[in-house]
């Protein structure tokens, strides 16, 4: 990895290969919180990728999931994806490959900068292709390769209790606590 050098456009897709080298896994749940202003809910959400399949449930009680191709329905129109676009951005963390920042076509971010922060993260910054001024963060934990947190424009997704390895189950009951405090960072 090409650590604490501003990297170009060019280097994207080598940078998102050495972040899905990172995985050894093929199934993880996570528990979370997702802020936006002064409002924040928390998720529980899971992914197997061999299956292809997702789920989520937040601490109102909705859910949602997935599994290979599926079709949203939204009034008379639908769109049908096939995994992985179409995943809630609180799912695409635990396969960090199906976040919109790689620099890939179309794309409106790019990586430009790799740091070792904590014991055994790494802080990815990206910069928008439009507005070099503007900048995303994302922590992504070496030995899982999951992004742990996800800071874009005031928005941000913390994961917390992380478990790799897991069955999915789409019945998950989790019980979620009241945030008393900020979450401290574990990196």
């Amino acid at each position: 990895m090409n650590l604490d050098t501003v990297l170009g456009r060019t280097d994207s897709p080598t940078v998102l290969d050495e972040i899905i080298a990172l995985r050894k896994h093929t199934s993880v749940r996570a528990k979370g919180v997702s802020q936006s202003g002064r409002s924040h809910y928390q998720f529980v959400a899971q992914l197997d990728a061999k299956a292809q399949a997702w789920h989520l449930v937040d601490d109102e009680g909705r859910r949602s999931s997935a599994v290979g191709t599926w079709r949203l329905h939204e009034g008379d129109a639908s769109t049908v994806f096939v995994f992985p676009r179409g995943m809630p951005e609180t799912v695409q963390l635990l396969y960090p490959e199906a976040l919109l920042m790689w620099g890939r076509r179309g794309e409106s971010f790019y990586p430009v900068l790799l740091q070792e922060i904590g014991r055994r993260s790494l802080l990815i910054t990206f910069e928008h292709v439009e507005d070099p001024a503007f900048r995303a963060t994302a922590v992504v934990n070496r030995s899982t390769g999951i992004i742990e947190k996800l800071a874009v424009l005031g928005d941000i997704v913390i994961l917390a209790d992380v478990e790799i390895g897991v069955q999915l189950d789409p019945e998950i009951m989790p019980e979620f606590l009241p945030i008393t405090d900020w979450i401290r960072p574990d990196y």
